[in-house]
């Protein structure tokens, strides 16, 4: 298992066009709207955490948002400033692109809303550093500002979870995919295999995953309390068979 694999440029060069295809991008935007009501936020400033190419950056800016977009991906950073060239000077001007790690990354109460989209939260080894992300977030958001985490459930990984999957892409590619939970079932470790003709790539990855109430508990430990749990972006219930699981969680003031 490679070891801070999300920090290897590799990795997202090969496998970041399939995770971010156009087919991403327009669901992104369709989305937008219902999350936007979920986080009762329809203007301001937001911190799009693991922004990648921009699936929501773009979008938020063409409504007038201001976005700052933070990846540790140089490449994903890459295609996310080739789009901004696309893009006219009022939705260039709107989006601050910053490569850096969530770890580290701080602009005391800068932030309306903070977003960790499509299970960029859960990435580390260490307990400790998910911890520090939401410290951050609480830090980084203004008073009463959503922190809004997108991530993949427990409950619906121990009910759907499939020992190989195999998708087949338009241009004749295979994806085989090879999942498993470990450590008491609090981690997701998957060994993926790109096939494209006589060449294959293939990577090992390794994901935190927690249960509704397990997260529920960590916001609150990092002073959010929470708003609404769901179980897709319209803002459906929680259940077991939500493909998503959305925490839309506000900074509540310590004492």
């Amino acid at each position: 298992m490679s070891r801070n694999w999300y920090l290897q440029n590799p990795f997202w060069q090969a496998f970041g066009p399939i995770m971010f295809d156009s087919e991403r991008f327009q669901e992104a935007r369709a989305h937008l709207p219902a999350l936007m009501d979920l986080a009762n936020c329809h203007s301001g400033d937001v911190l799009d955490l693991g922004c990648g190419p921009g699936r929501y950056a773009l979008p938020l800016a063409e409504r007038g948002f201001s976005v700052t977009a933070v990846d540790t991906s140089e490449s994903l950073l890459e295609a996310l400033q080739s789009q901004l060239a696309q893009s006219s000077q009022a939705i260039q001007s709107r989006v601050e692109v910053i490569q850096a790690d969530m770890r580290a990354f701080s602009r005391p109460q800068a932030f309306d809303w903070v977003m960790v989209m499509w299970s960029t939260f859960g990435y580390f080894e260490d307990e400790a550093d998910h911890g520090q992300v939401l410290d951050l977030a609480y830090q980084n958001l203004r008073e009463g500002g959503c922190l809004m985490l997108d991530l993949v459930g427990l409950e619906y990984l121990c009910r759907s979870l499939e020992p190989v999957h195999l998708t087949e892409f338009d241009d004749g590619r295979l994806l085989i995919e090879r999942p498993v939970l470990v450590d008491e079932m609090t981690r997701l470790e998957n060994e993926w295999l790109l096939i494209d003709g006589e060449h294959v790539k293939r990577t090992q990855f390794s994901h935190r995953v927690w249960s509704g109430g397990e997260m529920a508990q960590l916001l609150a430990r990092h002073g959010f309390a929470i708003d609404g749990v769901y179980g897709d972006y319209d803002g459906s219930p929680y259940d077991l068979n939500s493909e998503r699981m959305l925490f839309v969680a506000k900074r509540m003031e310590l004492a």
